[in-house]
C-alpha cells in the first residue's frame, strides 16, 4: 500500500533548500495557535511586531515577536490540517526555531470530560495521511516521554489541572461516525483532533522539541448520534490558553 512506503532518506525537496528560506527574526521558542483570535489579540499588545513570514499560494503567514518578563518569543497561526501544519513546522524549524508550543481546541469523545479542560495528547491514533511519510506504518504514535514530562512539570508548577490521554487524529471531521467513535474509545482515545499524530511523527523524524496541548470544545455524542457544540459551556477567554502557553515557554527558558 502507498502508506506503507516510509523511507528514512532525504527527499527531493527539503525545507532547508536555500531557495525556500527567507529572512526574519528568529527566537528560541515559537507559540503556534490554531485559534486565530489568540494571534489577533497578541498582535494588539503594545510592542508586538512582525518578525518574519512564510508564504505559499494562499498568501503570507507572518509570525510576531512578543516580549514579556525578559523573554522574547514568536507567535504565529497554526494552519488547520495535518499536511499544512507539518509543512509550516518544517519551514519554521529550517529557519532556526528550536521549541514549538502548539495549542488548539479538540473534540471530546468521553462525555465526562467537560469543556475548557486542558488535555496533553501523549499518543495518537493515526487516522490521517501525513504521519506515514515521517514514520513507519503503525496504528498509533507517541510523543517523546521526556518532552511530555517537561510539559507536565510546567503545568504542575503553576497548578494548571490537565488530563493526559490518547487522541484520535482524523483528516475527515465530517466522517466521525458513531461506530468509529465507539472503536476509538475502545482503543483508549478520549478526544479527537486533526493534526497531533502527524506533528508527533514529524517531531520524531526531525528530532524537534514539540510541546502540544489542547483545550476541550465540542462533544461527539455517539450514544445519540448527535453533535454538541457546547457553546454555552465554553466560557473561558481564549487568552487563558495563551497564558498557559507562556507558562510553558518560561519553563523552557530555565
Amino acid at each position: 500500500m502507498l502508506l506503507e512506503e516510509f523511507e528514512n532518506v532525504p527527499a527531493v525537496i527539503e525545507p532547508t533548500d536555500r531557495s525556500l528560506l527567507s529572512c526574519g527574526e528568529v527566537c528560541e521558542t515559537i507559540i503556534l495557535s490554531f485559534n486565530g483570535e489568540i494571534v489577533e489579540r497578541v498582535k494588539q499588545i503594545d510592542g508586538v511586531y512582525e518578525g518574519g513570514y512564510l508564504t505559499n499560494l494562499n498568501g503570507k503567514f507572518p509570525w510576531y515577536i512578543y516580549e514579556v518578563d525578559g523573554l522574547k518569543l514568536a507567535v504565529a497561526m497554526a494552519t488547520i490540517g495535518a499536511p499544512m501544519v507539518v509543512g509550516f513546522l518544517e519551514e519554521l524549524k529550517a529557519r532556526g526555531f528550536k521549541n514549538f508550543i502548539v495549542l488548539g481546541s479538540c473534540g471530546v469523545l468521553d462525555q465526562s470530560i467537560e469543556a475548557d479542560k486542558i488535555i496533553i495528547p501523549s499518543s495518537a491514533l493515526r487516522d490521517e495521511g501525513t504521519s506515514y511519510h515521517y514514520a513507519p506504518t503503525s496504528d498509533e504514535i507517541a510523543y517523546d516521554e521526556t518532552l511530555l514530562l517537561t510539559l507536565e512539570n510546567a503545568l504542575n508548577k503553576t497548578g494548571i489541572e490537565h488530563i493526559r490521554t490518547k487522541t484520535w487524529t482524523t483528516d475527515a471531521f465530517y466522517r466521525e461516525t458513531a461506530d468509529k467513535v465507539k472503536r476509538r474509545l475502545a482503543a483508549g482515545a478520549k478526544v479527537v483532533d486533526m493534526e497531533a499524530s502527524a506533528i508527533m511523527a514529524w517531531a520524531q523524524y526531525r528530532q524537534a522539541k514539540v510541546y502540544q496541548f489542547f483545550y476541550t470544545a465540542d462533544y461527539v455524542d455517539h450514544h445519540n448520534r448527535t453533535w454538541d457544540a457546547r457553546h454555552e459551556e465554553r466560557t473561558a477567554d481564549a487568552m487563558t490558553f495563551f497564558t498557559i502557553a507562556l507558562t510553558i515557554a518560561k519553563e523552557l527558558e530555565r
